[in-house]
Parts: C-alpha cells; sequence; structure tokens
C-alpha cells in the first residue's frame, strides 16, 4: 500500500510518518512538506519526500508524483493558540489546506485505488464542533474551526461515495514520548493521549478503516 502522509515536521504527523515506516502493509510513504526532514527519513528506502509550499494548488505533475497512493494520513493543522491567535491562517490551515487536498486527491488518485476509492484520514480535536452557530463556552473559534472542516469531509464522502471516504480522529492533547511524570499525571485528568498512540491510530484507520466515520480519544486510545 502506497500512502500520503502530511504534517510530518509537527507532532502528530511525525508520530504517523514513524508508525507508516514500521508497518509492513505500507510499502510506500510519500511525505508532502514545506521544508526537508531530518536524514534518517530521508534515506529510508520506503520514503519519498516531496517538497510542496502551497497547500492550496495541486498541479498535475504534483499529483502525477503521488500515482498509486490510495490513502492520505493528514496531520496539518492545530489550534488557534498555535497561530498565535490569527484566526484566518488557523482557518486557512485547517480547512482550506485540506478541503484543497482532498478534493485534488479524490479527482486525480481514485481512480487507481484498488476499490475506486481514494481513503482520506484527517487528524482533528475533540470537542471539534460543526454547528457554526452553537455558543461555546471555551476554545469555541478552534473547535468550530476543526468542526467546519469535519463537516465539509464527510459532505465530500457522502457526495462521491463511490470514489471517496474519510474518517475524522478527534485526539485530545497530546503527551510526547518522552514527558515528564508530571506532565503525564495532568495530562491524565483531561485525557491526553501520547502523540504515539496518535500515529499508530492514523495508521490503523488508513490501512484498515473503521466502523465509525468519527473516532473519539477514547477509541484511539484503545487501538
Amino acid at each position: 500500500m502506497k500512502v500520503i502522509v502530511t504534517g510530518a515536521t509537527g507532532s502528530a504527523g511525525r508520530a504517523t510518518l514513524n508508525h507508516c515506516l514500521t508497518d509492513n502493509r505500507i510499502t510506500k510513504v510519500f511525505v508532502l512538506s514545506r521544508r526537508a526532514l531530518p536524514d534518517e527519513i530521508t534515506n529510508n528506502s520506503k520514503v519519498e519526500i516531496i517538497l510542496h509550499t502551497d497547500f492550496l494548488q495541486y498541479p498535475d505533475s504534483l499529483m502525477d508524483q503521488l500515482a498509486g497512493a490510495e490513502v492520505c494520513l493528514w496531520a496539518i493543522g492545530g489550534s488557534i493558540e498555535q497561530f498565535h491567535g490569527d484566526k484566518e491562517k488557523c482557518r486557512q490551515a485547517n480547512v482550506d489546506f485540506t478541503l484543497a487536498g482532498a478534493k485534488a486527491m479524490r479527482e486525480k488518485l481514485a481512480a487507481n485505488a484498488p476499490n475506486g476509492k481514494f481513503r482520506f484520514i484527517f487528524c482533528s480535536g475533540k470537542f471539534a464542533e460543526w454547528n457554526q452557530d452553537k455558543t461555546l463556552l471555551f476554545m469555541s473559534d478552534s473547535r468550530k474551526i476543526k468542526g467546519s472542516v469535519e463537516k465539509s469531509l464527510a459532505d465530500l464522502a457522502d457526495a462521491n461515495p463511490n470514489t471517496f471516504e474519510t474518517w475524522l480522529l478527534q485526539p485530545s492533547g497530546f503527551l510526547e514520548n518522552d514527558a515528564p511524570g508530571w506532565k503525564k499525571a495532568i495530562g491524565g485528568l483531561y485525557g491526553a493521549i501520547p502523540v504515539s498512540q496518535v500515529g499508530k491510530a492514523m495508521v490503523k484507520v488508513g490501512v484498515e478503516g473503521w466502523k465509525d466515520r468519527i473516532i473519539s480519544n477514547d477509541v484511539m486510545l484503545t487501538m
């Protein structure tokens, strides 16, 4: 199986890529990245790094390089706080980039997938809210942005059931593998998830699918 990974310079994307490299079912990993990755990644025979600076554009030359890919593990995004309070940049990264990628991959890559369907796995976030008019008590903008892209991906899948399928993973806060004990203790209070487990869940769903389209943090912890 050939897969595409995005966001590999971030925590979730890096963990996802690491699990791709150890999963024997995955034979090729196309990494779309704005910048170079460490040598241990670049030199891995399973990996092809494709430097891509504009995640709103997917020219034919790029899609030709991705030929044969049947799954995308998408980990670009984040909360408004991660974009230093810039709501529009946050929306562009979470919504615009994601939908541009999903649509291009469905249109250009689905035909060569084994069952004619392209599979798109989106790393979203806990408490994502689809209802854009709902009053929320905390992280309102970030949750609605995540909810907006979730709904749009679901709508894309529903409108194209023969060529596109999507799963939406909703992890809580990430715990890095080397997090000190006190961080792990605090993380346990709000259901934080080890970032390595996020990567494991992304790959499992990408390769095998899942019975539910939306996958909660609690379910991810059991994978």
